[in-house]
């Protein structure tokens, strides 16, 4: 099948390069249009054959117009009718072309373009930008209905091969889900846990979103998981000017670090089905059963549930920010009530933190209620929801110093830009108000795309 186009521009002599590039982008886009009706009607000369009988003889009774939505525009689309001069009946050749549509109009190289726009910009934004990027023309609603029927599925599927692995993993390990947490490695065994193999990392953590169902809005709850990380170049000149560095002291950079093989999962349903992805995301980048893991969240109760099920034998770790704000606050509204002098007052605040930074929890707890002593009934309650707090998540306080010299992440930095990506970037807008099921469908197409996207080289990313 042969199908030729011609192409004739008329540009004005003294047009500029941007003015010369947007005449030929239109004059080429009317030229798919055009190569794709004749392209249409070349498959429907190659199929002169009757459905029903098989007889060639046939005679044309008109034309059925159909129009089709492509990524260079809409095309209007004469599809001709047939009667068999046989067996009388009528059909049309381009209704076997267009089955795949499904009664729909929108090609599938466009419904792909939607979906990638529509997970990552607003709706009415991703139609502006198909339309001013190739000349599509798909609405901001057509975009919407797309991402959800679609993101379901793809939820629906994800979920269900997370379920197909994890009942694979129990049929070979039946033994290994009744083992209990372990919270830190035991001391004698930092030596050894530095010149061993880095440790799958695994962050857990929740975003809120406004909800059209429930007031308040609705946690999305998501996880990532790394099998590597490398560290980044360090700068070796700063470039930034600061008043508090002209005496000369100025702090050495630290290292930071980027997950090098990564998975996003994400959902918006109960937390047992985040577990279930984590747990595949795990074994689909790490084959290794015997690895060590490392767990990282904020303590949440959800958090404990899933990784006691699914991780029973890593090292959890509760992120410092959130441990030390709790703390800090409690030590600092109760300074106040006393009245604690500046140098008092930042005495209890190293003593407490150092205390926390190297595992002792039970002498922070001590100096937590020796502080909570003859204090008024309001400075008392955020000291007692410390202690509460310290009490609550004792399992997953340990030397984060030790943990910081074996090369774990003490911070919950990895997650919480995981949420920003996964969640906060699509979903957070001015005015949105989600329904959980598309809220889901959203998010599994958006890791899809994140995860597919890593696999690109470091340059051509589309996400940093």
């Amino acid at each position: 099948m042969q199908v030729q186009v011609s192409l004739t521009l008329e540009i004005d002599a003294s047009a500029s390069l941007s003015q010369m590039e947007e005449h030929i982008q239109e004059a080429g886009r009317q030229a798919m249009r055009q190569a794709m009706k004749q392209a249409i009607r070349q498959w429907e000369e190659q199929r002169p054959s009757c459905p029903h009988c098989g007889a060639k003889q046939r005679r044309l009774e008109g034309t059925v117009r159909r129009t089709l939505a492509t990524t260079f525009g809409r095309v209007e689309v004469p599809r001709r009718r047939f009667r068999c001069q046989q067996c009388g009946r009528r059909w049309c050749p381009a209704t076997q072309l267009f089955a795949p549509l499904a009664g729909g109009t929108i090609s599938a190289p466009l419904q792909e373009a939607a979906l990638v726009a529509g997970c990552s910009w607003p709706y009415r934004v991703a139609a502006r930008q198909l339309q001013r990027l190739c000349g599509a023309q798909i609405s901001a609603e057509e975009i919407r209905l797309l991402a959800n029927r679609h993101g379901k599925l793809r939820a629906q599927g994800q979920q269900a091969e997370a379920e197909q692995a994890c009942s694979r993993a129990a049929a070979t390990s039946p033994g290994s889900q009744g083992a209990e947490q372990t919270g830190s490695p035991p001391a004698s065994s930092s030596l050894a846990a530095q010149d061993a193999e880095p440790p799958l990392l695994v962050g857990i953590d929740g975003g809120w979103v406004g909800s059209r169902d429930q007031r308040g809005g609705m946690e999305g709850k998501v996880a990532v998981v790394s099998s590597r990380m490398e560290n980044l170049p360090m700068p070796k000149v700063d470039p930034t000017f600061s008043w508090s560095k002209r005496d000369g002291r100025r702090r050495p950079p630290r290292q930071r670090h980027r997950l090098a093989t990564r998975r996003y999962v994400a959902t918006f349903g109960p937390a047992k089905q985040l577990g279930s992805l984590a747990k595949a995301a795990a074994q689909a980048l790490e084959s290794d059963a015997a690895r060590p893991v490392v767990v990282i969240g904020d303590g949440a109760q959800w958090i404990k549930t899933e990784q006691g099920r699914h991780f029973p034998q890593a090292t959890c770790i509760l992120d410092w920010a959130h441990l030390w704000r709790e703390v800090r606050h409690a030590i600092l509204v109760a300074a106040r009530a006393k009245g604690l002098s500046a140098q008092a007052r930042d005495y209890q605040l190293w003593w407490h933190r150092t205390y926390l930074w190297q595992g002792h929890v039970e002498q922070a707890l001590e100096g937590l209620r020796r502080l909570a002593t003859d204090l008024p009934a309001e400075a008392l309650k955020p000291v007692q929801e410390a202690i509460r707090y310290l009490e609550n998540q004792r399992p997953w306080i340990g030397s984060y110093e030790r943990w910081k010299a074996q090369g774990y992440p003490v911070g919950s930095g990895l997650i919480e830009r995981a949420v920003a990506l996964v969640i906060n970037r699509r979903m957070k807008k001015r005015g949105m108000r989600w329904c959980r099921p598309n809220a889901t469908a959203i998010v599994a197409l958006r890791t899809d795309l994140l995860n597919d996207d890593w696999d690109t080289p470091q340059q051509l990313r589309s996400y940093p």
